[in-house]
């Protein structure tokens, strides 16, 4: 694949979870930097500095996207490629007096699942909870959260079909809240919402799956 200016795209990493090995830079000094450095160093057409920042980024990233298709691991995958060579290819677009490297990432795969869903028409049947905990405790009031009250086999099923039933802009503040745990202004630059509506999405979306859910923390019918 050809990029604008003088840049070789470089052979995009295994996921590490299928790799045989883990991937070691010829530079020892390459995963001590910084994110900033690393995608400095991208920019650069730095390959090593490339592998070492989709190591670091992957598994959370692929985590939102996985919960974002609907549990769908293949369709996830497929997103997480194409948002890493965004990634790549837009290096030189990310401005350090806007925000961190991290919420940029995430921005970046967050618009490649909408991008890709607004094309392609996706629509999630289910929103996979199994990969990592989603805690829907509202941590700023130190409630306990309404999965607490689940066992582990309900739980899954009565959460995932709650999520299901979420407008998609609920839906993202609470995957970007509860299962990677980003703060409301990361939230807000991934998102480009202000922190304000966002937390009122989010206690909304709470609300909505505590009622979902019911007091007994069964899918109401």
């Amino acid at each position: 694949m050809s990029t604008a200016a003088t840049l070789t795209f470089p052979p995009m990493p295994a996921l590490s979870w299928e790799a045989d090995e883990p991937v070691r830079s010829n530079r020892t000094v390459m995963p001590t930097l910084s994110d900033g450095t690393l995608l400095e160093r991208v920019v650069r057409g730095d390959a090593d500095a490339f592998t070492v920042l989709y190591r670091r980024f992957e598994r959370p990233v692929f985590a939102m996207l996985l919960r974002l298709a609907g549990g769908r691991r293949a369709l996830a995958e497929e997103w997480l490629q194409e948002a890493f060579t965004r990634v790549w290819l837009g290096a030189g677009t990310h401005d350090p007096s806007r925000g961190e490297v991290r919420p940029w990432i995430y921005k970046i795969a967050l618009n490649t699942a909408r991008s890709q869903m607004a094309r392609k028409g996706y629509r999630a049947p289910h929103v996979s909870i199994d990969e990592s905990g989603l805690d829907l405790a509202d941590h700023a009031s130190g409630e306990k959260g309404v999965t607490a009250r689940l066992d582990e086999a309900r739980r899954t099923a009565a959460v995932a079909d709650a999520l299901r039933r979420l407008p998609d802009f609920m839906r993202e503040v609470i995957v970007l809240r509860c299962s990677r745990e980003l703060s409301f202004a990361e939230i807000a630059e991934v998102t480009g919402a202000p922190q304000g509506t966002l937390k009122s999405r989010f206690h909304r979306a709470v609300a909505a799956l505590r009622e979902a859910l019911g007091p007994d923390g069964e899918t109401a019918r």
